[in-house]
C-alpha cells in the first residue's frame, strides 16, 4: 500500500504586515501617551516704560540716607548723607561721624519716624484689606472695618509695639473707637475664639531710611544699624554697598 506523505505547515511567521502593525502601534501610543511638562517658575516681565508709567520716587521729606562705617571691634558710626529738610537730622550735619548709639542721632530718627506715622484711618484700611485676603473674600465685601468685625464675629485687640515698650508712658497715643489707645508702632489684631489671630497690621511710618555700608563693615554692624532703626519706629529700609571710591554697587 502506498502511503501519501502530507506536507507539514510552515512554522515561519509571516513578516509582510509587521511594518503596518508597528506603524499603527506607534500612532496609538503617540496619541494616548501624556507627558509631564516642567513649567519652571512663572514670572512676568516688567512693562515697557511709556508716558503712562510713573516711576515710584520717595519724597525727600520722607527720606533719610546714612553711610555706616566700622571703626573697630563692635564699633560702628553713621554719616548722614541726606535728611529731611528742616528736621533734627538735616543735611547741615553731613560730614560728622556719630556713633549708632548717639542720643542725638537716635532721638532724631525717632522724631522723624513719629512725625510721619500713618494715620489710624490708613492702618485700619490696610487691616480691612488683610482681613479680606485672609478670609478669601472679594474686595467690597464689607463697607467698613466695623461691619467686617461684626459680620465675622471678630475681636479687635492692640499688641504693644517696641516703641511703646521703649518709651513707656511718654509715647503719644491716639484714641480709636474699636481698638482704644493706639501708639505708633503698635499692631492692630483681629482674632476669633476658634482660629485665633486672623489678620493684623502694624501702624508704620512713611520715613524711608537708606543705609549704605562699606564692604569692610561686618554683618554685626548691619544688624546693629537695622535694630537701632527698628527700635525707633523705622520699618521701611533700603541697603546698598558703598565702594571706597564713592560709587555704589
Amino acid at each position: 500500500m502506498r502511503l501519501i506523505k502530507k506536507s507539514s505547515p510552515n512554522a515561519d511567521i509571516p513578516e509582510a504586515s509587521m511594518a503596518d502593525i508597528g506603524f499603527l502601534l506607534m500612532i496609538f501610543f503617540l496619541v494616548t501617551t501624556t507627558f509631564e511638562v516642567q513649567k519652571g517658575i512663572s514670572y512676568r516681565l516688567p512693562k515697557k516704560p511709556d508716558e503712562q508709567t510713573q516711576e515710584v520716587v520717595v519724597d525727600e521729606t520722607n527720606r533719610l540716607m546714612m553711610t555706616i562705617k566700622q571703626w573697630g571691634m563692635n564699633e560702628y558710626v553713621a554719616l548722614i548723607d541726606q535728611a529731611p529738610p528742616g528736621g533734627p537730622l538735616q543735611r547741615a550735619r553731613a560730614g560728622e561721624d556719630v556713633s549708632l548709639e548717639d542720643s542725638a542721632l537716635v532721638s532724631g530718627i525717632r522724631a522723624l519716624a513719629s512725625e510721619r506715622a500713618e494715620t489710624l484711618a490708613a492702618a485700619r484700611s490696610r487691616l480691612l484689606t488683610n482681613l479680606l485676603i485672609a478670609k478669601d473674600l472679594s474686595a467690597g465685601s464689607y463697607t467698613s472695618l466695623e461691619v467686617a468685625i461684626q459680620g465675622e464675629n471678630l475681636v479687635p485687640q492692640v499688641r504693644p509695639g517696641i516703641m511703646r515698650s521703649h518709651l513707656g508712658s511718654s509715647i503719644v497715643v491716639d484714641d480709636d473707637p474699636l481698638f482704644g489707645q493706639v501708639a505708633f508702632g503698635d499692631t492692630l489684631v483681629l482674632s476669633d475664639a476658634v482660629q485665633g489671630e486672623i489678620a493684623s497690621v502694624v501702624r508704620e511710618s512713611e520715613l524711608v531710611v537708606i543705609l549704605k555700608f562699606f564692604p569692610d563693615c561686618d554683618y554685626d554692624g548691619m544688624v546693629q544699624a537695622l535694630d537701632m532703626l527698628r527700635r525707633n519706629g523705622v520699618s521701611r529700609t533700603g541697603i546698598t554697598i558703598q565702594e571706597r571710591t564713592g560709587g555704589t554697587v
